[in-house]
């Protein structure tokens, strides 16, 4: 699925038929949060598009994958045994048009205090869904059904360590692969590993039909940052294709076919390095445009730099940098040259401002506060999730212009958490879906008359 096979994906050359158009992964068809669906209802009643159903899914960022009918999302549910405070990560497949709970399929799971719920968005490929657990889980699932065609538990079958917030990636299929990170270090393996890893590893490629291990890809930069959050973008630079990922020191590129590296750049220890000398997380996916790759760094979870890098054969250059592109917590999406995203805001109840860069220059074109959260690109139009309601604003590369803004989508019992604006809303088939962190899915209605 991904390269489309490889190639169009994040190159954005192969154009969507217009109309209806599902949604089947993180970020959409082409995983660049871009959807080329027209034909729906911008034009809003007073109080936003009707709600058509809520549906509970457990508590989480994870958002939504459509397609063919369902809907499919992680959450932490309580566990079926246990005692009273046990939850288990739960996938739940919905019916598109009635939000009914078609199947579950649960696993273990943990809930953190600080950001409780589950991460990862599911990956549908096909008649299968890939999913991946906080604990490194990746399984491999029938849609119709739910029923396990195969599984891979990173750390009881390869030796992998948790990480500290869980692993986060969504599931990235690239030709006959299926990709994730995994924290595998042959010095922090656990005693009770059945299985040795025979080296080190940060991503991992497996065959997306029988989940043999096809090729793991190491950095010594893996000992210093967490690379394991995000995905690579599957792109093509300088007419090759090429993987383009970054950890927490380093932003790489990788043959799809191999894993190798391909070409790498290194930041300095004074972008990284904290007063309390910690090197930071990685969240986001590399946004490309042609052979330049915005990456971002982040030294402590917070005031981050957004840098955009060119890339010619195996040399790398810093072209620009600056600090408002600071995306800790939603990837870059590439329109018209220009680069739009949310700045991280760690000391407020919401976080910062969505902003416009020129890429070939650096230039900022513009930046508005209040614009929402998280958001999508829809049909020349912004649609952005502010936790309590959604905005609807136009895409534009001169200045930011709002359409339209609902009431709110959720009951205060549904969205305590201040982090349900970090979910980014999805439009598929003529519908809308947001999500709170405390686990409602909501679906509203912008079918077209």
């Amino acid at each position: 699925m991904l390269f489309r096979s490889a190639v169009a994906l994040t190159t954005c050359l192969a154009v969507a038929p217009l109309g209806a158009e599902d949604w089947p992964q993180f970020r959409g068809p082409n995983r660049d949060g871009i959807s080329s669906e027209a034909g729906w209802l911008s034009d809003w009643p007073e109080g936003g598009p009707k709600i058509l159903w809520k549906q509970p899914v457990g508590r989480g960022y994870s958002s939504v994958a459509v397609a063919k009918g369902r809907i499919f999302t992680i959450g932490m549910l309580p566990a079926a045994q246990g005692n009273n405070n046990a939850v288990e990560e739960t996938v739940t497949c919905l019916d598109e048009a009635t939000g009914k709970v078609l199947w579950r399929f649960s696993y273990s799971g943990f809930q953190d205090p600080r950001y409780p719920g589950s991460r990862s968005t599911p990956t549908v490929d096909g008649k299968v869904v890939y999913v991946y657990g906080q604990h490194g889980g990746l399984y491999c699932l029938e849609c119709e059904t739910g029923k396990v065609i195969w599984q891979k538990l990173m750390v009881q079958d390869l030796g992998a360590q948790n990480v500290t917030y869980g692993y986060a990636a969504s599931p990235l299929v690239v030709g006959d692969m299926v990709l994730v990170p995994a924290r595998i270090l042959k010095d922090m393996m656990p005693k009770d590993s059945k299985v040795k890893p025979e080296s080190n590893a940060l991503l991992l490629a497996f065959n997306k039909s029988t989940g043999a291990e096809v090729w793991r890809m190491y950095h010594e930069s893996f000992h210093l940052g967490g690379g394991y959050y995000a995905c690579p973008t599957a792109c093509v630079i300088n007419g090759k294709p090429c993987l383009a990922y970054h950890t927490g020191n380093a932003c790489f590129g990788l043959d799809p076919a191999t894993g190798k590296v391909i070409w790498k750049h290194s930041f300095s220890d004074d972008d990284l390095l904290t007063s309390k000398g910690r090197h930071g997380i990685t969240g986001q996916e590399p946004a490309v445009l042609g052979n330049r790759v915005l990456c971002c760094v982040h030294p402590d979870n917070s005031n981050g730099l957004g840098v955009c890098l060119e890339v010619n054969g195996d040399k790398v250059s810093e072209v620009w940098r600056d600090k408002l592109l600071d995306n800790y917590s939603c990837s870059y999406i590439i329109w018209k040259g220009h680069c739009f995203g949310i700045q991280h805001n760690d000391n407020a109840s919401r976080i910062g401002p969505l902003y416009c860069f020129d890429i070939a220059t650096g230039r900022k074109k513009w930046e508005q506060r209040d614009a929402g959260g998280s958001f999508t690109l829809v049909d020349g139009k912004f649609l952005t999730f502010t936790g309590e309601a959604l905005v609807l604003a136009k895409a534009s590369t001169d200045q930011y212009s709002e359409i339209a803004r609902s009431g709110k989508i959720f009951t205060p019992e549904e969205t305590t958490h201040r982090y349900s604006d970090r979910i980014a809303p999805v439009l598929a088939n003529g519908r809308i879906y947001c999500r709170s962190q405390n686990g409602v899915v909501a679906c509203l209605d912008v079918r077209g008359k």
